[in-house]
């Protein structure tokens, strides 16, 4: 099947006059660099092929971390970073949600019950890996943010990743317990998070705490533990798929067009079926701005002996340089200069093409992604 690569770009330049009345500035600026991205609106280099010698353009991204175009360097980068930071044991998977009573506080106080999120989940398995009934040893762990669920609606929760071991007071390492089978118990890890977080709300304002009600408080809490990864192979895929991930992307869209727009979604409540939702055009960007996070907001952070200060004790051997685009591409197997029309000679650089302007309009080009 193929897919529009530009769809969600050209779906919010068909809602644009709703975009300007009904977002914030800061939407708005975001949704302008997503369907300006890779666009003459932010420029971009001519370059001419030393065989065939047609002409091609490479177009600018945008770069904006919510732009479903343009992560994918980004997220080659840290995970070749985590291969090189990898302990040879097993790592496990827990998953922290929130009631969905929540759902509108997380929407008009991101910022505070994001932040509550990763405090509560780290201060809780913080708290159980310095437990000697299960570990005792100083554990590590890597948390993504998620805020949507597969239909783009409202659905915070946290993955952690947890490798099953720690360093002791000794500086040892300490194996967990559970034989790979499980890390800590899933109904004890419930309850102390549901109590972090709503000491962590209670801190941030009274007027918060006020509207976290004593029912919310007293349900179940869901957290969800998956079994250890098999292998190194398996963790990296796993991380992969998740680290740096949009709110929807190109590939999930099966049609759209001014009024209406069509997407695959995961139904997990009738065994995990692909169906396919609709939605008006608007209520797609709608549902789409509730999961741009604010400004400097980070969704992915590392705590215990995977923060930045335990890296040189733990992989004194890992390489600290940041490659470039070209070379993570280039490792990838992609010959990023040969030119995609006659594939077989090398594209030249000519000329910067200056942002609004365009290509010149009496020569062929091929808009090509320059990230």
């Amino acid at each position: 099947m193929s897919y529009d690569k530009d769809a969600i770009a050209q779906i919010i330049t068909g809602q644009w006059d709703q975009v300007v009345t009904r977002c914030n500035s800061y939407q708005i600026r975001i949704l302008h660099a997503i369907k300006s991205c890779r666009t003459a609106a932010l420029g971009g280099e001519l370059y001419q092929c030393d065989k065939c010698h047609s002409t091609h353009v490479c177009y600018n991204s945008c770069g904006n971390r919510h732009c479903p175009r343009c992560q994918n360097t980004e997220r080659l980068r840290w995970i070749e970073e985590r291969q090189a930071q990898y302990l040879p044991t097993k790592y496990y998977h827990v998953v922290f949600t929130i009631p969905h009573e929540l759902n509108q506080l997380c929407l008009t106080h991101q910022r505070i019950m994001y932040a509550a999120l990763f405090k509560s989940a780290w201060n809780t398995l913080h708290g159980f890996g310095w437990n000697h009934k299960y570990l005792g040893a100083q554990i590590g762990v890597t948390i993504f943010l998620h805020t949507l669920g597969s239909d783009m609606g409202c659905h915070p929760h946290i993955h952690c990743i947890v490798p099953g071991g720690g360093v002791t007071l000794n500086n040892k390492w300490r194996q967990a317990k559970g034989n790979g089978k499980y890390l800590f118990p899933v109904e004890q890890l419930a309850k102390v998070f549901r109590q972090k977080y709503v000491e962590a709300i209670q801190k941030a304002g009274v007027e918060l705490s006020l509207k976290i009600s004593k029912a919310i408080y007293k349900q179940p809490w869901n957290v969800y533990a998956k079994p250890a990864f098999g292998s190194k192979e398996i963790l990296i895929k796993y991380l992969a798929r998740y680290t740096y991930k949009t709110a929807i992307t190109h590939h999930r869209i099966s049609a759209f067009d001014k009024n209406k727009v069509s997407f695959y979604y995961t139904d997990y409540r009738h065994r995990n079926q692909i169906k396919v939702m609709t939605l008006k055009s608007w209520e797609f960007i709608r549902r789409y701005t509730m999961h741009i996070l604010p400004k400097g907001f980070i969704r992915i952070r590392h705590y215990g002996i995977l923060h930045s200060s335990w890296k040189t004790k733990l992989f004194p051997h890992a390489k600290t340089e940041k490659k470039n685009f070209r070379t993570i591409w280039e490792h990838k197997g992609m010959t990023l200069d040969q030119c995609p029309s006659c594939k077989k000679g090398k594209l030249i650089f000519l000329e910067i093409i200056n942002p609004t302007r365009g290509p010149p309009s009496s020569k062929s080009y091929d808009n090509q992604n320059s990230n």
